[in-house]
């Protein structure tokens, strides 16, 4: 069984075998062809007895109308019992000898013409070329018409074919070509052959070749030609037809071929038993050089597994569209989805092309993609408070992941000021490393072995009524740990950075209150044994089973009550917030095992982890603890854990993780300057991330922030200079006026007649080098010259960048095609009322050539 689509109505198409011919339409009905195509049967032909082949008319005025190629060579013409406005239904036409018909093709253009091939006679031709209008077998004016009438009695047969080519020789194929309607190639007697029916007398263009079979034209290009051998393909192009250009070989023998009426090089091929179809893409292979190999990409597809394919055709007019049918009958519609190359561009259009199509999508959702998120920070000033690091934080506070980096380096720069305040009120050098992480801190050689020695302290309770414990009665006591590092990591937790106050835990739980973050509070409370303080914290606050929670709390001894125990257990297991859950796991925990409080709760910042961790855990168990945590958060790349590891290669290897998970080097470029100066900072991946962020701002057409970012990085780290990038040279000594500019502001003596020598300070209106007279302003007429720009020369701290030698408007500014210009200020206050140069006689349009200035006017 073999299936054909119609070439002039894109829901139809039809199958047929030996013995019937069916009409189908797509769209619904019970024939499923694939998971949402169906097709219902509209019409049978089965008068018709031994077909070979079909052929479907491409003329729009008779859609329905079909060719049916019998055994004994008759060609009938069907409607399908549609009314025509002609005669052409159950038309004949009959060769001279009966013989097999091999194929049917219609010309594309002339529809009137259809090529019959045939089985090979001594006496007749293989190839018979029909007009279907010419008149039938009952016009008796010619005698050879007469001869060739009584062979038959049907008067509704035509007899004499329009054109007869290749007498006594076999055919195997034929394909007309669609850009020149009189030409076809056929194959014919182990040669392919070009013919032109205006002068058929012998062929154009001939080449020996054993692959004679399953000849086609490719519809989108006249002069690329396929054909097969058993299992050998061949591409032909007519301009060098003396050999193939290139031949494709197959494992098994090839079935039928065909080029993709919708794709321009984009050959099917289909072989014996086989339930895939290959798809060949030659549209980049360089065919016929010698000296490169052809690129040829290839494809399958599968249109059910298991099943073979005996037939399959392209859609004439849907892209990339197949229907195959298989030897039992039963028909699949198939998409072949391309290899679809997509970008992205940074204006956050999302673009991808299938075959002729390009689809662009815009997305606003900032949900959707990082960019996304990044320019609205941007936009927002986000990483450019420089003063408090921590309003950085509040800009991305509905982003609760870049908390905790934030958090961090805002402690770290009050904790370096604070030593470098005291290293110069005491005149002693700091000790303090700049930016430095809790694990680097307590172990600088990345291990526990000789590592600080930490003291062990009995601690006791602050009940609610005021008493302390006993430790010398207390059945399990507590135990602390402490050193001046831990003190140090503490600072860094945020638990104790304010050393000079009397009790900063006092006024680190007030803040928190103040915060309305009463859970974190109170729990941070307890874990410094101040019990009687976490109950008066969950009192004042107004959260669900807070008065529960306090006075589980109030009843709480040191001693080991079972029945306390299992009921705080289970109130343990009702509460919803992390602190409050530590808060019992503390108290029912093991006193020399706090595992259940570092593990169980992974929502607990991980600061208050840490903190909880210095002051419990002795220093082998901390060391662990801080490395397990640390790997953790790098792989998961949790900013969080910038806390552990600090400005150091393993801070690095965090960021990284985070780019890596997020894209988001924004944040990863924003962190690595504020830690500037430091060794870190040579790290290629660093630099690679600030000029990704740079040409990202650049690409949004943010210069000013892109701007800002740069100030701030070289006020950060002032052993960064920028090169300058123009100069403003002299016209007549070629010189540079802006690099002597700040030499020509400065005092010179200057020799009196008298020979008393005065101050005075050089002409700015001339080159320093040949004093001539620079250019005069286009607007008010003065001579340019002012010592524009920064203290770059004369600057002894960063802090002298802000002081400017003039203002903007006075800077230079001039056409890059007229050359003209004069005084910032005059030159904008012109263009903004025009837009041709405003020097007499020049007709330079210096406005529109500016393309920043035209995307200004159409974004206005």
């Amino acid at each position: 069984m073999k299936v054909l689509w119609s070439p002039t109505k894109s829901d139809f198409f039809l199958t047929y075998s030996n013995s019937s011919v069916y009409l189908y339409q797509t769209s619904q009905g019970a024939v499923e062809l694939n998971d949402g195509t169906y097709a219902t049967r509209l019409a049978e032909n089965s008068e018709v007895p031994f077909i070979k082949c079909v052929a479907w008319s491409p003329a729009k005025l008779e859609d329905n109308l079909v060719a049916v190629g019998t055994a004994n060579g008759r060609v009938i013409l069907s409607n399908f019992g549609q009314k025509a406005d002609n005669d052409l239904d159950g038309r004949e036409f009959v060769p001279k000898h009966q013989k097999q018909c091999v194929y049917l093709f219609w010309n594309p253009l002339d529809h009137n013409l259809l090529a019959e091939g045939l089985d090979k006679h001594s006496k007749d031709c293989c190839v018979a070329i029909w007009d279907i209008n010419a008149k039938t077998g009952g016009d008796t004016a010619s005698l050879e018409r007469q001869r060739y009438s009584s062979s038959t009695s049907d008067i509704n047969a035509v007899t004499r074919p329009y054109v007869e080519i290749g007498h006594g020789e076999t055919t195997t194929s034929f394909s007309w070509f669609h850009k020149e309607p009189k030409a076809f190639v056929t194959g014919m007697s182990g040669r392919l052959k070009v013919y032109d029916i205006r002068d058929a007398s012998k062929p154009h263009l001939f080449a020996q070749t054993k692959a004679v079979y399953g000849v086609c034209a490719d519809p989108l290009s006249d002069s690329r030609i396929a054909s097969f051998s058993e299992s050998h393909i061949a591409l032909w192009d007519t301009r060098s037809f003396e050999k193939p250009l290139l031949t494709l070989q197959e494992t098994k023998p090839v079935i039928t071929i065909d080029w993709c009426p919708t794709r321009r090089g984009y050959l099917a091929v289909l072989c014996k038993d086989s339930s895939t179809i290959k798809l060949f893409d030659i549209r980049h292979s360089v065919i016929g050089s010698e000296e490169l190999d052809p690129v040829i990409t290839e494809r399958t597809v599968q249109p059910k597994k298991l099943s073979s394919i005996s037939y399959f055709s392209w859609h004439p007019t849907f892209e990339n569209r197949l229907l195959t049918v298989s030897p039992d009958g039963e028909l699949r519609d198939v998409q072949v989805y391309e290899r679809m190359p997509l970008t992205f561009a940074s204006n956050f259009h999302f673009s991808w092309a299938c075959g002729k199509k390009v689809i662009d999508l815009y997305f606003e959702d900032e949900e959707i993609d990082i960019s996304i998120k990044m320019k609205n920070r941007a936009l927002g000033g986000y990483g450019l408070c420089t003063e408090d690091p921590m309003q950085n934080a509040l800009a991305v506070k509905n982003e609760p992941h870049l908390y905790g980096l934030w958090s961090w380096l805002t402690i770290a720069k009050d904790i370096i000021a604070q030593e470098e305040f005291q290293s110069k009120t005491k005149g002693t050098p700091s000790t303090w490393e700049k930016f430095i992480g809790v694990k680097n801190l307590l172990w600088p050689d990345n291990t526990c072995i000789g590592g600080q020695r930490s003291e062990m302290e009995t601690v006791t309770w602050s009940y609610p009524d005021g008493s302390r414990g006993n430790t010398s009665q207390e059945n399990s006591p507590i135990y602390k740990y402490t050193s001046p590092l831990r003190s140090r990591a503490l600072q860094l937790c945020g638990w104790d950075y304010k050393r000079e106050a009397r009790d900063s835990l006092l006024g680190l739980l007030a803040s928190l209150q103040t915060e309305g973050d009463f859970e974190r509070a109170a729990a941070i409370a307890l874990f410094n044994l101040k019990i009687g303080k976490a109950v008066d914290i969950l009192c004042q606050a107004n959260l669900p089973n807070g008065n529960a929670v306090a006075m589980a709390l109030a009843g709480f001894t040191n001693e080991k009550n079972a029945l306390w125990r299992k009921t705080c257990a289970n109130l343990r297991h009702s509460l919803e917030d992390p602190y409050l859950r530590a808060m019992f796991t503390f108290l029912s925990s093991d006193k020399e095992n706090f595992d259940e409080v570092l593990t169980e709760e992974p929502c607990m910042a991980v600061k208050d982890r840490v903190a909880f961790a210095c002051i419990y855990l002795d220093d082998q168990k901390l060391w662990e603890y801080l490395k397990n945590l640390s790997q953790e958060l790098k792989e998961k790349g949790n900013l969080d854990g910038i806390l552990l590891t600090g400005a150091s290669q393993e801070g690095v290897e965090l960021l990284q993780s985070y780019v890596d998970i997020t894209s988001d080097i924004q944040t990863a470029a924003l962190a690595a300057i504020y830690c500037m100066p430091s060794e870190i900072t040579k790290d290629t991946r660093i630099s690679t991330w600030i000029e990704s962020y740079r040409i990202l701002l650049d690409s949004w057409r943010l210069w000013h922030q892109r701007s800002k970012f740069d100030i701030m990085r070289h006020i950060l780290d002032s052993n960064i200079r920028v090169p300058t990038q123009a100069f403003i040279s002299c016209n007549f000594c070629g010189k540079s006026v802006a690099c002597n500019m700040t030499l020509a502001s400065k005092v010179r003596p200057y020799m009196m007649s008298g020979g008393q020598s005065t101050q005075t300070k050089q002409r700015l209106t001339c080159c320093p080098g040949c004093k001539k007279s620079l250019p005069r302003c286009s607007i008010c007429l003065m001579n340019l010259g002012t010592p524009s720009g920064s203290a770059l020369y004369l600057q002894k701290e960063p802090s002298d960048f802000e002081e400017k030698l003039s203002s903007y408007g006075n800077w230079f500014t001039w056409c890059q095609t007229c050359r003209h210009g004069g005084h910032a200020a005059h030159i904008r206050n012109w263009f903004q009322n025009h837009s041709d140069c405003p020097v007499s006689g020049c007709s330079c349009k210096c406005m529109t050539l500016d393309s920043v200035g035209q995307l200004s006017a159409q974004s206005e």
